[in-house]
């Protein structure tokens, strides 16, 4: 449980410094870092549920791709700012390190396994993110195509 906590804590930091290396302004910089916070903690709770790695990204990604076209409607702000800090913890940099680390020295059986996790975290991310924004487009789309018509004949 402390673990967690403190991986929580420190996505929600890492999106904020992603946040800051993006220059993003000041007022937007905490809710960036919710996304974050938030992204990695359902990657952590579909972890704990499934045990899958694919499954974990694809929803916390997915998460964070809504996240960042919500809060760029009430912001009033380009979604990237919140989806690219909020989905950089999902990024398997430790995993992708290993990989090329055995790769390197020829343990194949370890490589084949990490290469195994990168892969299915770089597929459940992709996914998750391409999954979400078809959905949220065809969502607008829906919206603006029933509207009522302001050029009616009557």
């Amino acid at each position: 449980m402390k673990e967690n906590i403190i991986q929580l804590i420190t996505a929600f930091l890492g999106s904020a410094g992603f946040a800051l290396v993006f220059n993003i302004r000041n007022s937007l910089v905490f809710m960036v870092s919710v996304g974050g916070f938030f992204s990695w903690g359902l990657f952590l709770i579909f972890q704990s549920i499934t045990a899958n790695y694919f499954v974990a990204s694809f929803a916390a990604s997915a998460f964070a791709a809504l996240y960042g076209e919500v809060m760029a409607r009430v912001n009033k702000t380009p979604a990237s700012v919140f989806f690219i800090p909020g989905v950089v913890s999902l990024i398997p940099g430790g995993d992708l390190f290993y990989t090329m680390s055995y790769a390197l020295k020829s343990d194949w059986d370890s490589f084949r396994h990490y290469s195994s996790l990168t892969v299915q975290y770089a597929l459940g991310i992709a996914c998750g993110i391409s999954m979400a924004w078809a959905l949220w487009y065809m969502l607008q789309k829906f919206i603006t195509s029933h509207k009522p018509s302001e050029n009616f004949n009557v």
